[in-house]
Order: C-alpha cells, then structure tokens, then sequence
C-alpha cells in the first residue's frame, strides 16, 4: 500500500526520540515550566509553508502537463491533416511524438536530472518537420513550430523539478525541530499532568504526538516531488501518456453512390 511510504526510517527515529526523552524525563524527574506556543510556531510555520509550496508546485505540475500534452496533440493534428504527407511519414510522425511523451515520464519517474536527454527527442521531432516542411506545407510548419515553442517550456519547467524543490535549510529545520519536540514537551507534560496519566500514558502520548508530527513531514517530503509512484496523491504521469490504440487518426471512407443516382430521372410521359 501506498499509505506504508509515508512511515520511514525517520518515523522510527522521531519514535524513538520520544519514548527517549519520556524515559529521561520520568527517570530524573525533569520538569520545566515554560509556554510552548512560540517553539509550536517555529515549527508549525515552516510545515506550513512547505506543504503549501508543494501543493502549488503540484497543482502547477498538473497544469504544465495538460499543455504539455495538448501541445504534441496539436502537432499529431496538424501532421494527419497534411494532405501532401505520405503515410508512413505520418506513421513516423506519430511515433516521435509518443516517443518525445514517454521520454518525459520516464525522466520524470526515475529522477533523471538534465535536459539532454529529452533535448535529443525534440531535435528528432523538429529534424522530421524539417525534411518533410514541402510536404506539410509553409503555414503548418509555423504552427507546428509555435506548439513545439510550448512543448519546450512545458518540460523545461516539469524536468526542473527533479533538482530544484524545498531549499535544503528548510528540510533540515524542520527534521531539527521535530526531533527535539519531544525533549522539550516530555519535562513539560511531566510538569503540567504530575500525577493525573498514569506512566504509560506519558509514553503513549508523547508516541503520538512524535508520530503525527513527523508523518505530517513524510507527507510533504512525497508531496514536494510529485511524479514518482510512491506517494498516495502524486500525480499519475502515465495518465499523459499518448496511448497508441486512441493516438490514430483514422479517416472514414467515402461511401459509395447508390447505383443510379447519377443517371437522369426518367421523364415523365
């Protein structure tokens, strides 16, 4: 299940480091009396702004890939509707822009970071155009260039997002704060509910609360890289895909005239 990615190694260490800073705070007896709203807000503030950054980035991914999409759809387009083209060159045509689609989610699936790799697809695709530009036609090369304008930006933007994301400072801030949570809530708790939870209670509780932070952090560590098939809610690139069995134009036949409609009518006697 997908749900399992959002428990990893660093569940089991904030785990840890809760059940720790319990385990100090009954054995020596610590307590402080301190107001814990500013140290809630250095670290609510930072897995707020984060999570909201990543919903955007995720949301503006969807978007680039819609256009991106809709682009080599255009192109498909307007290389079925050359009559001059021949068919196999329309075939091959075809099969570039698929191949350029499935480059873009393999890149973005696996992490590969660079425009290289895809940098070779359009070329393939624009070199194509270009030995065919007699037989598609001066005012559908200049579209199909203007949809390959927008297919270049659309990945340029997608691609970027395999190496520029959350800053680093702010990753590790909030790993810091969510780790020493515990070993300032646990004396506290000890302080405040001395004699009202049983000891159990103070090793469920501060379990619990270590566990919702720190899940709350797994979900925007998945969250912030949207095209890998691990989180729950990232995007399914294959989805924008251009599938073979719908990505063929096929042209009905003109049917025939039925026999005798071109014959003249008789006249009447």
């Amino acid at each position: 299940m997908k749900a399992l990615n959002y428990f990893n190694l660093r569940t089991f260490f904030s785990l840890a480091g809760s059940q720790l800073a319990t385990w100090l705070t009954l054995y020596y007896g610590l307590k402080i009396h301190i107001n814990l709203l500013l140290f809630g807000l250095l670290l609510a503030f930072p897995i707020h702004f984060a999570l909201q950054a990543a919903f955007k980035r995720r949301e503006k991914a969807l978007e680039y890939f819609s256009a991106f999409k809709g682009s080599l759809l255009s192109i498909h387009y307007s290389l079925q509707s050359a009559d001059d083209l021949p068919p196999d060159a329309k075939v091959r045509g075809r099969d570039l822009l698929r191949g350029t689609a499935l480059e873009l989610v393999q890149q973005l699936e696996r992490r590969v970071p660079g425009y290289k790799d895809f940098q070779v697809r359009l070329d393939e695709l624009f070199s194509f155009v270009l030995q065919h530009r007699e037989e598609i036609g001066g005012r559908t090369i200049k579209r199909i260039v203007r949809y390959m304008a927008d297919t270049a930006e659309t990945s340029v933007f997608l691609l970027s997002l395999v190496t520029h994301r959350t800053v680093a400072g702010m990753r590790v801030y909030m790993a810091t704060f969510v780790f020493m949570l515990p070993f300032i809530q646990a004396p506290l708790t000890f302080y405040r509910l001395e004699g009202v939870l049983p000891i159990w209670g103070y090793y469920a509780f501060m379990a619990i609360t270590s566990l919702l932070l720190v899940t709350l952090s797994n979900f925007q560590v998945l969250l912030e890289y949207p095209f890998d098939p691990k989180g729950a809610d990232n995007i399914k690139a294959r989805e924008f895909l251009l599938e073979s069995e719908v990505f063929v134009v096929t042209v009905p036949p003109v049917p025939a005239p039925p026999p005798g409609a071109g014959a003249n009518p008789p006249i009447p006697g």
